[in-house]
């Protein structure tokens, strides 16, 4: 697997394990390199923070890459397994 999947893989993998994100299901993690992409939708901005915020503890992280928009509506609803990503 290359680098960048593994690393989308444990970003993913942060994400479920903290407890301020562990219901988040709509995030999608991309890795390029050592960047960190997160898109999709979460329900506040301060959700948004945490997202970033773990992405950017996780060891090999460069940079982290902020696409999320907020939407009051979007639902948690528990964290989709971790998989991987084509490049």
């Amino acid at each position: 697997m290359p680098q960048s999947q593994k690393l989308a893989h444990v970003v993913e993998e942060a994400l479920a394990k903290d407890e301020r994100t562990a219901g988040v299901s709509s995030v999608h993690v991309k890795a390029v390199g050592p960047a960190i992409f997160l898109d999709g939708e979460v329900e506040s901005r301060e959700l948004s923070e945490t997202v970033e915020e773990v992405a950017k503890k996780v060891e090999g992280v460069g940079m982290v890459r902020n696409r999320l928009q907020i939407n009051p509506q979007a639902r948690g609803g528990g964290w989709r397994e971790p998989h991987y990503h084509e490049e």
